[in-house]
């Protein structure tokens, strides 16, 4: 027995279609959880918080749970469950990156200072100066550190809820 195995998995659905549909709302409702946190006063001093990891895990359970449910026998794999959950994120991530960009530049011009103030306390920038420092806190550098770190979180994510949803059990490919 290797560490590691082959499986066989069949996909039962359109996924790549589920994967723009449901990543383009995804990235769409993190975007305006965004705006009801600045309208309530409660505006994003990083790219990416709690409140949309949070989000970002339901949206994935309840489009996974939606695509599972459209599939005609109901079966879908760890794979490709990891797939849509994955590629959801993804477009998401890169939705919610633009609405940052904008949101940074344009809708809250102070989250460039409080995210400014958030680097300069961390010790790994101590030795950095101002002008490398305020380089980092432009909209753009805001704006992909919000499309990687979502992206990188959606790796965990899509795991966890394409277990938590699979309802068939690939086959082991045998060795010859």
């Amino acid at each position: 027995m290797g560490i590691i195995r082959r499986y066989k998995s069949q996909m039962h659905g359109n996924y790549w279609r589920a994967v723009l549909r449901y990543g383009f709302y995804s990235g769409l409702i993190l975007s305006f959880v965004v705006l009801v946190r600045y309208w309530l006063i409660y505006p994003l001093s990083q790219p990416l918080t709690y409140v949309e990891n949070i989000a970002l895990i339901l949206l994935m359970f309840i489009f996974l749970w939606r695509y599972r449910l459209r599939l005609t026998d109901k079966l879908i794999s760890f794979k490709e469950g990891y797939i849509v959950c994955f590629g959801l994120g993804v477009v998401a991530s890169v939705i919610y990156g633009i609405f940052i960009y904008v949101y940074a530049w344009k809708i809250d011009s102070g989250m460039q200072q409080r995210c400014y103030d958030v680097q300069r306390v961390l010790e790994n920038n101590v030795n950095l100066t101002d002008e490398q420092v305020r380089f980092m806190t432009t909209p753009s550098s805001i704006a992909f550190s919000a499309i990687i770190l979502s992206v990188v979180v959606s790796i965990i994510m899509a795991m966890v809820v394409a277990l938590l949803l699979r309802t068939e059990k690939s086959e082991v490919i045998k060795k010859k």
